[in-house]
């Protein structure tokens, strides 16, 4: 039996229409209204008259559990329980970029908010506390919690004092769990425990019950590694060998996300001779969702479950639709979803957030509302969970408006906001930019009492950071350190990131220190954000330093770390001896308030031609070797990898160096690096590939398609392949990936490099040349602008501006540095016109290629003539 498909965001709209048959004939009428779009009319309609007939109540304990009929439940004839038979993935078309070749430029991922494996309080149930119970319990409780923890010898005076109202065991085992509740130290639980023991008699049966209670209030608070001292102690004194004991401390492994841990406990509890229940198996997929098992695993001991003929409860089908949530598998989500409704297990408030949670992160929000509609005509009361889940799916598609109108529903249902939906909120307009409601959303936090945690700043950190507003990032750094609230890795992350996109590597390098001071354990986002910062800072082999480094603790280089040393080799600057910008500043900071210098070994007293030519060939050594790094370590190289290669070409020695790298990596990718090699080497047959290259990079974000088409061209350009170096300026105008740069009597080349900076100005002079002969009105002036250099060491030193102007007075054409603006270039357009219906323009405005004779230039005529500007 085939298993099901696993979402991804964009299947997830197709997967509404799509439903097991099996599940849709044991929906109820609100589920047929909710699938309705998923069967044949007929079928919609007579599944609400089946409802009742095909949809029997929980069987009773005792009862043959009902088989489960969704395809993730069961492996198929022979399938072994642990196994689910999974399908051959389809082979990728040659000519087809992959999803990691598609994806933007940056991986970071801000993981969502974690709610510690619970809802909130109004998603716990009320039933009893685990029996009767007197009000002398309560009094010890009070009594208990004005004693320090750790003084054993006050405690077990305490208990003792109130040793003839407490009947034992039920007052002691409300005990512990009131302090599971609402104590925060763990350690005055472990004592009362000890302390309590004698004092419930020398039966293992009420020994026993205690020993349960104190687990699971130790594993409530996070302790699991006391609960486990206490079940050694249970064992140890002959009372804790029960199925109970066994149950709570999987749950408390559980809680803590330890899955290996809870799984080792179920199987030494089989050891033992002991038969797992439902509890004990309900606690082990709870922990495998929340230690990111893999859902086949999970499904695994679901399946064994139902194979020692135990029936799964609302605990189990939520546990596990949590589990499928985590990892978005939404398919998965919909089988369990529909499996409850064929076995008449009652959804309560908490499976339906969660399986909203799994549609959410599919990106699938008119699911998501119909899953609204639906909890509400079964009278399952939506909360703030709800709600928050529904805003924050809506926030991330950036789809805001939607998520606005949801709070706004939420304020006139008088359903009080919580700190995560004022942290959604809070990122909303960051991103937007709406800095009086970030202020207003901060004033509403404080007159309720919600204090902002590390979210809170971590948004407003990265949006105010992202808008390049240090000061209030450097304030809202200081107020988090007053307030007590402790960083995150992703805070450092987030610092390191801003600082370095600023240039202020001396402050992230800082940062990064602070982090090293911290004790927290550096993830893949923090590392490959400094090495960044290295890497732009020209200080590469610290970068490279700090890749082995991050690899020899086991994390995984991704592909943004990858492509930040890959762009560093292709942007470095080799000093010259007589280069007057040589130096040895590098990342300076303060530690221990010392001045720390990192000095960069790339300018170190300068270097000869021969040595500048042996740094070249040692880059493309560097380069290929990272490349073929990320293909072993299951790294997807991406259009960002792509990019950065085509900028190291770009500053090879030779030609024949540019093309042999390109020929390598086609060994890895012959479609993406066989159109740029076809191109470089002036392949006759290569431009109708290049077309359906182009045609995909349409499908990316403006600004990665961009740096795509600039890279390309500015090492066509580089190595004489100047013909269709203005081609591709054309195909990227034509399909609008220089809107901001190109403008029929404005050329904007800040963000251009240098090669495709002087291809884009053949190609507009051409286009104004079309506009002069077809008598179109023309402004007074026609302006190219550079920038002038205000951020180099030198202003007006720019590399930029010295090129095009040397173009410029090559070419003949009529241009002048403005004389308030050393950046920019003017010319009457009077002046322009005259000279471009000059003859011999034309023939200078049209490149050619070097290295082999293509058709007539002529034949770019019809090119020009098409551009939709």
């Amino acid at each position: 039996m085939a298993t099901p498909t696993h979402f991804t965001p964009s299947q997830t709209h197709a997967a509404a229409s799509h439903h097991h048959p099996s599940a849709a004939a044991a929906a109820s009428a609100a589920s047929a209204r909710l699938h309705a779009s998923a069967q044949p009319a007929s079928a919609a309609a007579s599944a609400s008259a089946a409802a009742a007939a095909l949809c029997p109540p929980f069987p009773a304990a005792g009862a043959a559990c009902p088989p489960a009929q969704g395809p993730i439940f069961g492996g198929g004839p022979g399938a072994k329980p642990w196994v689910v038979q999974q399908q051959q993935p389809q082979r990728a078309a040659a000519a087809a970029l992959g999803p990691e070749f598609r994806r933007a430029r940056s991986t970071r991922n801000i993981s969502k908010r974690s709610r510690g494996g619970a809802w909130g309080a109004q998603d716990r149930g009320g039933g009893a506390r685990g029996g009767p119970f007197s009000a002398a319990a309560g009094r010890c409780v009070e009594k208990l919690l004005r004693v320090a923890p750790d003084d054993r010898r006050a405690l077990g005076a305490a208990l003792a004092s109130s040793r003839g109202e407490l009947v034992a065991p039920d007052d002691y085992c409300h005990v512990l769990r009131e302090l599971g509740d609402r104590d925060k130290s763990a350690l005055r639980a472990f004592e009362v425990f000890h302390a309590a023991l004698p004092h419930v008699g020398n039966g293992a049966v009420d020994k026993g019950k205690l020993l349960t209670a104190s687990i699971g209030a130790l594993g409530k608070m996070g302790r699991p590694d006391l609960a486990r001292r206490a079940f050694d102690a249970g064992v140890a004194g002959g009372y804790g060998n029960t199925v109970f004991a066994h149950s709570a401390l999987i749950s408390a492994y559980a809680r803590s996300g330890l899955a290996n841990e809870a799984m080792g406990v179920l199987e030494s509890m089989k050891g033992a001779g002991l038969r797992p229940t439902t509890v004990s198996y309900n606690a082990v997929i709870d922990a495998c969702g929340k230690g990111g098992v893999d859902l086949r695993f999970t499904l695994g001991y679901f399946r064994q479950m139902l194979k020692d003929g135990l029936c799964p409860d609302r605990k189990t089908f939520n546990s596990l639709l949590a589990a499928c949530s985590r990892v978005g598998h939404l398919e998965d989500a919909r089988a369990v979803f529909d499996e409850m409704i064929h076995l008449g297990i009652g959804r309560d408030i908490y499976t339906y957030n969660t399986f909203i949670d799994a549609i959410c992160k599919c990106g699938n929000m008119e699911l998501a509302m119909q899953v609204l509609l639906d909890m509400e005509a079964k009278g399952v009361k939506p909360n703030v969970v709800t709600y928050s889940t529904l805003i924050d799916g809506y926030s991330k598609l950036e789809k805001y408006e939607e998520a606005l109108k949801l709070c706004e529903k939420m304020k006139s249902m008088r359903i009080q906001l919580d700190r995560v939906c004022y942290n959604t909120l809070l990122a909303i307009y960051v991103k937007a930019g709406k800095y009086a409601e970030i202020a207003n959303v901060c004033d509403e936090m404080e007159e309720l009492g919600i204090e902002k945690d590390t979210v809170t700043y971590n948004s407003l950190i990265n949006g105010y950071g992202k808008q390049g507003r240090l000061d209030i990032v450097s304030i809202l750094v200081q107020d988090m350190r007053k307030r007590g609230v402790a960083p995150s890795v992703l805070t450092y992350s987030t610092l390191i990131d801003i600082y370095s996109k600023a240039g202020m590597h001396g402050d992230a390098f800082n940062v990064y220190l602070d982090f090293k001071e911290s004790g927290l354990k550096p993830d893949v986002v923090l590392f490959s954000s400094f090495i960044d910062t290295l890497a732009k800072n020209g200080l590469i082999e610290w970068a490279l330093s700090l890749l082995n480094d991050m690899t020899e603790m086991g994390i995984k280089p991704n592909v943004v770390t990858y492509n930040a040393i890959i762009d560093a080799f292709g942007k470095s600057k080799v000093m010259m001896e007589d280069d007057s910008e040589v130096g040895d500043m590098g990342i300076v900071g303060v530690y221990g308030g010392q001045i720390v210098r990192v000095a960069n070994p790339v300018s170190r007293g300068g270097r000869s031609a021969t040595d500048v030519r042996m740094r070249r060939s040692q880059e493309l050594f560097f380069i290929l070797e990272l490349f073929q790094k990320m293909v072993q370590q299951g790294v997807r190289p991406n259009v960002v990898t792509f990019s950065a290669i085509l900028n190291a070409c770009s500053r090879c020695n030779s030609f024949e160096d540019a093309a042999l790298l390109l020929e390598q990596l086609r060994l890895f990718d012959n479609f993406v690096y066989g159109v740029a090699y076809g191109l470089l080497v002036g392949s006759r047959e290569v431009w109708s590939q290049a077309q359906s290259l182009f045609n995909q990079l349409g499908r990316m974000d403006s600004p990665t398609s961009s740096a795509f088409y600039n890279a390309l061209t500015d090492v066509l350009w580089h190595f004489g392949q100047r013909r269709k170096a203005q081609q591709v300026v054309f195909e990227g105008i034509n399909r609008r990936v220089w809107e901001n740069t190109w403008g029929e009597f404005c050329l904007d080349l800040h963000l251009m490099s240098c090669g495709a900076a002087q291809a884009m100005v053949h190609a507009w002079l051409l286009n104004v040349r079309s506009i002069v002969f077809e008598g179109r009105a023309m402004p007074e002036f026609l302006s190219i602008l550079t920038g002038w250099g205000k951020h180099s060491r030198i202003a007006g030193a720019s590399t930029l501006r010295r090129v095009i102007e040397a173009l410029l007075n090559s070419i003949g054409a009529p241009f002048q540095v403005e004389r308030f603006n050393i950046g920019r270039f003017v010319s009457p357009s009077a002046v322009v016109a005259a000279w471009l219906r000059e003859s011999g323009t034309f023939n200078i405005l049209l490149l050619h290629d070097e290295r082999v004779q293509q058709a007539a230039p002529s034949n770019l005529v019809p090119r020009l003539q098409a551009l939709q500007l």
